[in-house]
């Protein structure tokens, strides 16, 4: 049922895109007329939902902030008593010195070894690795596009070095027609 619906709106459209034809000057001037409407009626419809969308993020930064004053004294107390389970749980691996994990039926305290943290100062270390250690440096090459343009002139849909007549290989010029635009004031 719902594929008649479509078939029979689209049959529709098609019969008035060609009832209708623009062929002079005055249903040109109609037509830009027409979308210049169309356009003033669009952004008008885009401040109203700039609006409604302002008044929206009111509500929300209300509700953000509501949450964020809420949370807050939640978190405040949370990390107070992962503090003192710290304490406990150092004060348990004092008595045993081999303890990783010391389980609990509401959770777990645990003591896990970390990574070495690598704090690097970039401008320093290239210096250093410029000069001692060359493989470890990257080099990333880009080609100029263009500064490339002004030496190469285009023959068909290639691009050859102006100097010698060379073809360029990794490029492919496509000629592209012009681009219709319709201006209004609007």
């Amino acid at each position: 049922m719902e594929a008649i619906k479509l078939k029979a709106e689209v049959e529709n459209q098609k019969k008035e895109e060609d009832y209708f034809v623009i062929d002079n000057d005055q249903k040109a001037n109609w037509a830009l007329r027409k979308i210049r409407h169309l356009k003033k009626k669009k952004s008008k419809n885009e401040e109203f939902a700039e609006t409604e969308i302002e008044a929206i993020q009111k509500e929300i930064d209300e509700v953000n902030s509501w949450l964020e004053s809420e949370n807050s004294s939640l978190n405040n107390d949370i990390d107070y008593l992962e503090m003192k389970l710290k304490y406990y749980a150092l004060d348990l691996k004092d008595d045993d010195p081999e303890l990783k994990t010391h389980k609990l039926p509401f959770g777990q305290l645990q003591f896990r070894k970390q990574r070495k943290k690598w704090e690097y100062d970039d401008d320093k270390l290239l210096e250093f690795a410029e000069k001692n250690l060359k493989d470890a440096v990257k080099v990333k090459k880009r080609v100029d596009k263009r500064k490339l343009k002004q030496k190469i002139k285009v023959v068909g849909d290639k691009a050859v070095v102006a100097d010698t007549g060379e073809v360029i290989e990794g490029i492919k010029v496509i000629e592209r027609g012009e681009k219709f635009k319709v201006k209004t004031d609007v």
